[in-house]
């Protein structure tokens, strides 16, 4: 039974490590550099974010729900001016037909793609990483489906 607690005591510090249930901006940039993301920081009225070019489109990493400097979850959104937008029935079905991220019209009525992140239950950095590149996948997939040239 010893045994068993001392290799408890031992692993579990082992197994947390690279866990995190919040990030600061600090992080996030570093993270972002460490997997040769293109982006740019920007800092407006107190808070940070990140604008990034993913499948060769434009997205924006939002930091949310921060206290303290330390951010309990991520938004990326992608945006599209377009003089033909789809329609919402075609929205509809992304949001029905795919999974990990929403598309909605915003009030110009231009197609919007948004994925959510929530860190406060623990993720670790390979989840933050995955969590970019799905996105990226589905921002590429999703231009193709509005017909995004």
């Amino acid at each position: 039974m010893a045994r068993l607690f001392l290799l408890a005591l031992i692993l579990v510090p082992a197994l947390a490590q690279g866990v995190r249930t919040g990030i600061t901006p600090g992080e996030m940039e570093a993270l972002l550099k460490a997997g040769s993301y293109r982006y740019e920081r920007v800092e407006e009225g107190g808070r940070v974010y990140f604008h990034l070019r993913l499948a060769g489109l434009r997205a924006v990493l939002f930091l949310q729900d921060c206290r303290e400097g330390s951010c309990e979850s991520l938004l990326l959104y992608a945006g599209f001016s377009t003089d033909n937008p789809p329609s919402l029935e075609r929205v509809n079905e992304w949001n029905r037909e795919k999974r990990f991220s929403r598309a909605y019209l915003d009030e110009e009525g231009d197609p919007v793609l948004e994925a959510d992140l929530d860190l406060a239950g623990g993720v670790a950095d390979g989840a933050i990483r995955a969590f970019l590149d799905l996105f990226e996948e589905n921002l590429r997939a999703f231009a193709a489906w509005i017909g995004w040239e």
